[in-house]
């Protein structure tokens, strides 16, 4: 019988530390692998991320030599990284990969060797049942390997900032797969609409914005946050309608009590139900976002049940139980629990 060990390999620390350790039983040892700078020189190691192939390849050459019961890996691209090695070591040691999600999915010779390094994983969380499907199909994942978890998250944490603006105003936060200049043409149908967005400099480059829309880039978590529960209501613009993104966006906004509108895309259809916990507008469509906005905005009472209904839904399907819950399940199926 092999040790109770269970390797980690995520791209953000110590993220996931505590949530596995808590559920898992006590006599269960874990080792720690991350993608973050160990050596200065690593920050200029970018193109292709060496660090994140250095961190997987670490990951599995221990957890082969450990005799490892388990493999644990966040993201796709440690997910890869972790698969193809384990396969180039012949590491038998079954790999889960979390929060499985891209917002591009690559292309060419890039989707060929990605779909090899996946099929070595044992299994995937998705975050929407769109996702389950398209991942299946791209990279010829079996399903049943491809299991569904909405993103789950505790309340976020809101810095003690004052509001960015004294006057109410629209939000609207993240930078993947975002349509910021639909949401533009509607802010210029809503001239008596404050806009304060929060997104990454190429979200907005080459707009040319209003006074009435404020920019913010590169602010903490915490002031984001502060800039959506401050706000009446908040937008998340997305591409088009096959967009596996905006989730955290979502689940944040809800948790916070904010209403929602969004642009009606497949996948965030397992969040979102039109005129219960937020509303739809069609992809690409200034004015039906402008519409949509407005029926909010001009309406407190509809807002304040949406925003009471999206908290709901979102502390009943996407709190930290479900996480727990899921871990719980893999962990007893391998005597970790």
């Amino acid at each position: 019988m092999s040790e109770k060990l269970v390797v980690l390999c995520t791209p953000f620390g110590d993220g996931w530390h505590w949530i596995i350790e808590e559920t898992a039983a006590p006599d269960v040892r874990w080792k720690y692998f991350s993608d973050a700078h160990r050596h200065f020189w690593q920050r200029y190691l970018r193109r292709p991320n060496f660090n994140t192939l250095i961190a997987g390849m670490r990951a599995v050459l221990y957890a082969k030599r450990n005799n490892a019961r388990l493999l644990v890996t966040i993201g796709p691209r440690l997910g890869f990284w972790c698969g193809l090695f384990s396969w180039v070591f012949g590491s038998k040691v079954d790999h889960f990969s979390f929060s499985f999600n891209f917002a591009e999915l690559p292309k060419g010779w890039k989707r060929k060797i990605f779909s090899f390094g996946f099929r070595q994983l044992t299994g995937l969380r998705v975050h929407s049942q769109m996702e389950k499907t398209l991942y299946r199909d791209y990279f010829g994942i079996d399903e049943e390997r491809i299991e569904v978890r909405l993103w789950s998250m505790n309340i976020p944490e809101v810095s003690p900032d004052p509001p960015v603006l004294s006057e109410p105003y629209v939000s609207a936060v993240g930078g993947n797969a975002r349509d910021y200049e639909t949401l533009l043409g509607a802010a210029r149908l809503l001239r008596g609409v404050l806009m304060v967005w929060v997104v990454r400099p190429e979200n907005v480059a080459g707009l040319d914005l209003p006074p009435h829309v404020q920019v913010l880039s590169n602010i903490p978590y915490p002031r984001a946050m502060n800039v959506v529960a401050n706000s009446r209501l908040t937008v998340v613009p997305l591409r088009d309608s096959q967009v596996p993104c905006g989730h955290v966006t979502l689940v944040s906004g809800m948790l916070l009590k904010r209403p929602i509108v969004a642009t009606d895309s497949a996948g965030i259809s397992d969040y979102l139900t039109d005129g219960w916990n937020g509303l739809l507008c069609k992809p690409r469509n200034p004015a039906d976002m402008a519409e949509k906005i407005s029926a909010l905005w001009e309406n407190p009472e509809t807002a304040r049940r949406l925003g009471e209904n999206g908290f709901r839904f979102a502390s009943e399907h996407c709190s930290e139980k479900t996480v727990r819950e899921d871990l719980s399940e893999i962990l007893e199926n391998y005597g970790l629990r």
